[in-house]
């Protein structure tokens, strides 16, 4: 199998959809190309041959992580035993970096060239760990145009492949679409994770009730997979303004890029509504220990993507106590009315900046200089 197999490792559910889109293009340049690894639902309908499946890597928080670690440890095992045995032309290892380091030492040791694809957020905090993807990766194939700076800058070979978001949202017939935005529509997008909800759609109920029906007509939560139960925990225990409803599955991204005006969770969300062409007020909060930790640990100056893309304040951030129900009110007013479409400039900068379609396709061409 040397020169024509490749070892994928998704340990994240999104991380399983990147990585099963690189593998459908790779195979159009490469038919014989066999892959086997770690991967989920979309890896395996690609044609993985899957060692473990991605569901065995999924973990929170520290304690679900001492908890699995004795089940992390046998895929670890499982993994490098069977590479030995099929000895692959390269390793592909996609985002998870705690595991996937660790598993490219033992890959190094074996001759087997590791490339990482969708870079752990070293630039934004643990910078250290610089020094150990230099050491144990090829090269860094990433997803946001500033990576590839910052990895060449410590001496660590990176190209930039596209944001597989942008595939996402052509593949809806919505980039550059003609969607005309509909006036007093307020998409609330409260975030992708348990925490976030919590944290985050609280204060957007309580923002939306100060605000009048002469400047939002028409809310909509735009629900993230897998987040219905949670959302339904928070609106049962609040009064809910009566111009709120829900969106979810296929209708959630239609019904975004119809807004006129998003508040968003900082994250991969605001790229969305940047493609979008949706302004937005970005919000983020941390329970107060892990906010004091990350004020120590983190050395970026901006919290949302767009802003870190742009190298400016395009958007207007509100984290830890500024998010809360008077300033999300004050500051959406502001944005109605007079900056929407000074960020509508700044935001089609992301979007030249994130580039066109394709990062599936530039992610296996990257991968198939390495099959020989």
């Amino acid at each position: 199998m040397t020169g024509k197999g490749v070892l994928i490792v998704a340990g994240e559910v999104s991380g399983d959809i990147h990585a099963g889109n690189m593998l459908l293009e790779l195979k159009k340049i490469r038919p014989d190309v066999e892959a086997f690894g770690v991967g989920g639902d979309r890896l395996i309908a690609a044609g993985l041959d899957t060692v473990a499946h991605t569901e065995e890597l999924a973990h929170m928080g520290l304690v679900e992580v001492v908890r699995e670690l004795p089940r992390i440890r046998r895929v670890m095992h499982r993994l490098v035993e069977e590479t030995a045995r099929r000895r692959p032309a390269v390793a592909v290892l996609v985002d998870s970096p705690d595991f996937n380091l660790r598993l490219a030492a033992r890959l190094r040791g074996l001759g087997i060239p590791v490339v990482l694809y969708v870079s752990p957020q070293l630039w934004a905090w643990r910078r250290g760990r610089v020094r150990v993807v230099r050491r144990r990766a090829r090269e860094v194939l990433c997803i946001l145009p500033f990576e590839v700076d910052f990895y060449n800058e410590h001496g660590v070979p990176a190209r930039y492949v596209g944001h597989p978001l942008v595939d996402e949202i052509a593949r809806v017939g919505l980039l550059d679409s003609s969607i005309t935005p509909v006036a007093g529509r307020l998409a609330i997008l409260p975030g992708s994770r348990a925490m976030e909800v919590s944290q985050l759609l609280p204060v957007m109920v309580k923002a939306l009730k100060r605000i009048s029906r002469d400047v939002v007509d028409d809310a909509v939560v735009v629900e993230a997979p897998g987040m219905e139960d949670e959302i339904e925990a928070v609106l049962s225990d609040c009064l809910v303004d009566s111009r709120l409803r829900r969106a979810r599955g296929e209708e959630r991204r239609a019904e975004l890029a119809s807004s006129s005006l998003a508040w968003t969770a900082s994250g991969t969300a605001t790229l969305e509504c940047a493609l979008l062409g949706v302004p937005m007020v970005v919000g983020y909060r941390l329970r107060p220990l892990s906010a004091a930790i990350a004020r120590m640990l983190v050395r970026v100056p901006n919290a949302s993507l767009v802003n870190l893309i742009a190298g400016r304040t395009v958007v207007p951030e509100l984290l830890q106590e500024d998010w809360n129900p008077e300033d999300l009110a004050v500051t959406t007013a502001d944005l109605m009315s007079g900056g929407v479409e000074v960020q509508r400039a700044g935001l089609a900068d992301v979007c030249s900046r994130l580039g066109g379609p394709g990062a599936s396709r530039h992610a296996a061409e990257a991968i198939a200089e390495y099959l020989g």
